[in-house]
């Protein structure tokens, strides 16, 4: 017969970092979410994080309208069931988009369509693409893609570097304890620095 051991306490530096870690919130009203209605919704976030990743902004562009329009549709479907905390239909809204970004990945690559071909990053945040260079013409990018926000590699470590060393330092204090932690918010003040993790 097993013998059931004690749950080890937790450090006092996890407990800390745990009461001091951020909440969830839209950016736009600084809505707090319910927590179920967050992981409704995580699934179709990591999803659309690997689709702008690929496509940046322009999957929309390389569908038939209709299919861009119902896309949008969902999207403000989701919007409102996490507004009023409906659990159910943020489910069923992210799993549609879900859904729809791969109809429309393999709609667009049908129809003869391939993926901008940058060497970098691409990522949306406050629904702006931005793409950081690796290698390539930064200006080639833009002109081509002029709705994207365009930065080298170097030109970010530089500003990071530069600005934020202070703000930097307590990301990585974070991340040593959450090697998962992501930079949520960047609030600057005149009297203190807000980070949400």
């Amino acid at each position: 017969m097993a013998k059931a051991t004690k749950a080890k306490p937790k450090s006092a530096a996890a407990k800390k970092a745990m009461a001091e870690r951020g909440t969830f919130k839209r950016e736009a009203d600084a809505h707090t979410y319910a927590p179920l209605v967050y992981a409704a919704v995580r699934p179709y976030v990591a999803a659309s994080a690997r689709s702008v990743a690929v496509w940046g902004d322009t999957l929309v562009d390389c569908v038939p309208p209709a299919y861009a329009v119902r896309y949008r549709e969902l999207k403000d479907e989701l919007d409102y069931a996490m507004r009023v905390s409906d659990t159910a239909l943020a489910v069923e809204a992210a799993q549609s988009l879900m859904k729809a970004l791969e109809v429309m990945d393999a709609n667009a690559r049908a129809s003869g369509h391939q993926p901008p071909a940058v060497d970098g990053v691409l990522c949306e945040r406050g629904g702006k693409v931005y793409c950081f260079v690796i290698s390539g013409s930064m200006s080639d990018i833009r002109k081509r893609w002029p709705t994207w926000l365009v930065y080298h590699v170097s030109d970010v470590c530089a500003m990071m570097e530069s600005q934020w060393q202070d703000v930097m330092a307590a990301v990585n204090k974070v991340a040593d304890a959450f090697p998962d932690a992501k930079v949520t918010r960047y609030t600057p003040t005149s009297l203190e620095d807000t980070l949400d993790l």
